[in-house]
């Protein structure tokens, strides 16, 4: 195989940061292979079939990888009214609020199936009108429900769960997918391989003048928040969660120098300035203080003047590393708090004590901290109760009255049962 062409599927507009290191991955190994992405999120939803049939014809790939990043779109964000829904259809007073809710969840479910149709489709064009390409797909949300997409794809679809780096060179090199984490149909039958040793992330780099050239679309993301990754895995148990089963439980770190270095070269080359970790915790614990530190320590050293962020334990946070995070430009933090009852969190394995994430504020408010922090709970946790939901908002105001309470913001959300989950395995 000589040419791929890499297709992240429709999201929310954010960088498509594992295609990225996919791309420069294959690059390093095989120059001499052509490559090229393509991100859908990028165009309006009339105009996204005709841009797969429009790339695919112009650079006629042996490879096409599909990314599939998000699937749910149940999680409430900034603009989404469906927790105020779902609220109004089982609580409000009024029926004809609860009429209007039912019809807006109804729309709801409308767009959930027809983002996951529109999904589908673009791995059958390929297939029905270029089927000299094989098909790869894989990213979070596929991997997540493998068993189920993979039904729904064209026969002969390799998928991929969890990283791809090694299974994408060995389908470029025609050898066998044993020992990676694969699923394919043939006819009723699926076969499924398991990872043997996980991908090195060592050499993981970004080559940005090569990944400039193979990514027309860049400039969509000049002045956006570029996505970095420092480590992967994660060693908790969270009962919600799926990045152990995406990533492994084993952490694997990236050499501080080389993460730096990515986004120095973001800064310098692309204009850059706001950067998010994609670690599915930044800190996963106190084996990664020295790694963190010395990343930060070398954002100052190389007087990188930015804004980054990410998922963060504070309860992870000391002091010293809570003044390093300010000085290098720690922006608004997303924090996973859950419940503020500590029945409810050690039933859902999170592994923190909330007295912890009170210490970590206090840590950076000590340290100067100016930015916010979002707050997120969700309601329906096993065990949850009045009472529970009442030490809720205790916790808030807690976290309010140590960092000021116009910077703390409270996000609430619904947890959800994903498969590979041991809310899952509740049921």
């Amino acid at each position: 195989m000589n040419s791929i062409l890499y297709i992240f599927l429709p999201c929310k507009k954010v960088y498509p940061i594992g295609v990225t290191y996919l791309a420069d991955f294959i690059h390093r190994r095989k120059p001499d292979v052509q490559q090229r992405i393509l991100d859908l999120s990028l165009f309006p939803d009339a105009q996204r079939s005709r841009a797969v049939r429009d790339a695919t014809t112009e650079f006629k790939p042996d490879l096409v990888c599909f990314s599939w990043r998000d699937i749910q779109i149940f999680s409430p964000h900034e603009g989404d009214s469906s927790l105020e829904h779902a609220f109004n259809f089982y609580f409000a007073s009024n029926p004809l609020k609860r009429v209007i809710a039912s019809f807006a969840g109804l729309q709801q479910l409308y767009r959930y199936y027809s983002h996951i149709r529109a999904a589908l489709s673009y791995p059958w064009l390929i297939a029905k009108e270029f089927p000299k390409a094989q098909i790869m797909i894989g990213g979070g949300a596929f991997t997540a429900f493998a068993d189920q997409l993979i039904q729904k794809l064209p026969e002969g679809t390799i998928g991929i769960l969890g990283e791809g780096e090694d299974a994408i060179l060995k389908v470029i090199e025609g050898q066998s997918l044993e020992n990676e984490r694969y699923i394919l149909r043939e006819g009723k039958t699926i076969r499924k391989g398991r990872q043997g040793a996980p991908a090195l992330l060592d050499a993981l780099t970004v080559d940005l003048p090569y990944l400039t050239s193979i990514f027309p679309q860049h400039r969509e993301y000049l002045g956006e928040s570029i996505g970095v990754q420092s480590k992967r895995g994660c060693p908790y148990d969270c009962a919600f969660c799926l990045y152990p089963y995406i990533e492994g439980k084993r952490v694997r770190y990236r050499p501080p120098s080389m993460v730096v270095k990515d986004i120095s070269q973001h800064y310098h080359q692309w204009g850059a300035r706001r950067f998010w970790f994609t670690d599915a915790q930044f800190i996963t614990g106190k084996e990664a203080y020295p790694q963190c530190t010395e990343i930060l320590e070398r954002i100052l050293a190389e007087k990188l003047e930015i804004e980054w962020s990410g998922y963060i334990r504070t309860s992870l946070i000391t002091p010293e590393l809570a003044k390093l995070m300010v000085r290098s430009g720690v922006g608004d933090l997303e924090v996973a708090i859950t419940s503020g009852s500590q029945v409810v969190l050690n039933n859902l394995h999170m592994g923190f004590k909330l007295e912890r994430l009170y210490d970590g504020c206090r840590y950076l408010a000590e340290a100067g901290f100016k930015g916010k922090v979002i707050l997120n709970y969700s309601l329906n946790s096993p065990k949850e109760t009045e009472e529970s939901l009442l030490q809720s908002v205790e916790s808030y105001k807690v976290v309010a009255s140590i960092l000021g309470e116009e910077r703390v913001f409270p996000l609430m959300f619904f947890l959800g049962i994903q498969p590979n989950t041991d809310l899952e395995q509740r049921l």
